[in-house]
Formats: C-alpha cells, structure tokens, sequence
C-alpha cells in the first residue's frame, strides 16, 4: 500500500476513535506506535522487530487487541483490529499489510506477497476437537504472478495433542491447549500448530501461508 494512502486510513481511523468518547485512548496509542513503525519501515533493507518497539506496559495500557506476526525472514509486526466487520477478523498493520483470522485461523491476507486471496474449511471448532483425529476438506486461494487466482483444495485432519500448557507471550503465562492440523494435496503436505486458551483465543500458532512465505507465526498479545 502507498505511503499517501496508508497515511489517509490511519488518519481516519485516529478521528474516528478521537470522536467516539465510549472508546479507550488506547486505539489512538496503539495507532501512533504503529505510525512509528511505519515511518521506521521506510528506511531500506531495515526490519523493525516490535519487540523492541512495542513494551507489556504499552499492550496493557492500550487495552486494545493486539497481534503479532512474524515471517521466516524475521520480519514481523504488530497488528490492531481493522475497522469494520466482514468474514472473519481483519487486522492491520503500520505498512498496510493485512491478514484475516476466522478463530485465529489464517483465513486471507493482503500487502504479504503471494496473498492469500481466501480460503474455505469445514475445520470444527476447537471445543470438538480432542485426541480423536477429525478429517475435513481446506480450500486456500493464492493470487499468481499473472494476477490469476490458483485455488487449491488439501485433505486435513486435526487433534489435540496436550490439553495443558505453558507458554509466555510477551512476558506474560498463558495456559493453552495445543492443536496439530495436517493438510496434503498429492505429495505436498503441511502442518499447521495452534495453542487455544480456555477463551478458544488461539494464543499462538504457526500456519502455512504460501509457497513464497512459508510459514507466519501469529500471537494474540493483549490478556
């Protein structure tokens, strides 16, 4: 997305959090840190880590959620709820980029590179899954370098593998279930991991994007 037009979604989304007196200023916080990154992310061949960036006291402040992802490369960034509702949850970050979640699964994205345009899945929800591997059908949609959509259509099956864990986000313990999704079509296969709190937030989770990406790992920040 363009400098000029990024610049015009923030700003109307700071006046539509700055006019609307029931919401916490912690959408406008969160917004101003996430235009830092954003002028940061200007400068060539640099990432900016969020973690250095983005503080436990900040996430906590802005009482807002808040998402982290991060690419093979090492770039990652943080995200916030992008106005509006739609299929799923959208979220936005500094550079524009977005990605959609349906129950914390990766479900489109957009300003990644190889976007996944959709995608579609008879996956049940995490309540219904347990040591039982349960089959189902997962339909991801790519757009090619010819600006043509290639859909393809995998074989998966999930369970759960632990009912109690430990993990630390952001300095912070959460107790998670964890999940392992096993997708193929013809010889290619991939494995997806989610770790769901009692909430049915998936906490953290590592999922196949695209052959160009690989695989994001995305974490639920704020408590």
């Amino acid at each position: 997305m363009k400098k000029s037009l990024l610049t015009s979604v923030l700003i109307s989304i700071l006046v539509s959090c700055s006019s609307t007196p029931e919401l916490e200023t912690g959408e406008i916080k969160t917004l101003a840190i996430l235009g830092q990154a954003f002028k940061q992310s200007n400068k060539p061949k640099r990432f900016v880590d969020s973690r250095s960036l983005l503080t436990r006291k900040q996430i906590d402040e802005a009482k807002v959620p808040v998402l982290f992802v991060e690419l093979p490369s090492g770039q990652n960034g943080t995200l916030i709820p992008y106005p509006g509702q739609g299929i799923g949850q959208t979220w936005l970050g500094a550079d524009g980029a977005t990605i959609t979640l349906d129950r914390g699964v990766l479900k489109a994205s957009r300003g990644m590179g190889d976007d996944l345009m959709g995608s579609s899945s008879s996956m049940p929800s995490w309540s219904k899954v347990n040591k039982k591997i349960l089959t189902y059908s997962r339909e991801l949609a790519h757009i090619t370098g010819n600006n043509k959509i290639s859909r393809s259509v995998f074989n998966c099956d999930i369970e759960k593998t632990s009912s109690e864990e430990q993990i630390v986000i952001w300095d912070i313990n959460f107790k998670v279930a964890k999940f392992v999704e096993q997708c193929s079509i013809g010889s290619f296969t991939f494995k997806n991991t989610y770790q769901v709190d009692a909430r049915g937030i998936v906490r953290r989770s590592s999922q196949y994007h695209s052959d160009t990406l690989g695989f994001v790992k995305i974490e639920r920040l704020d408590r």
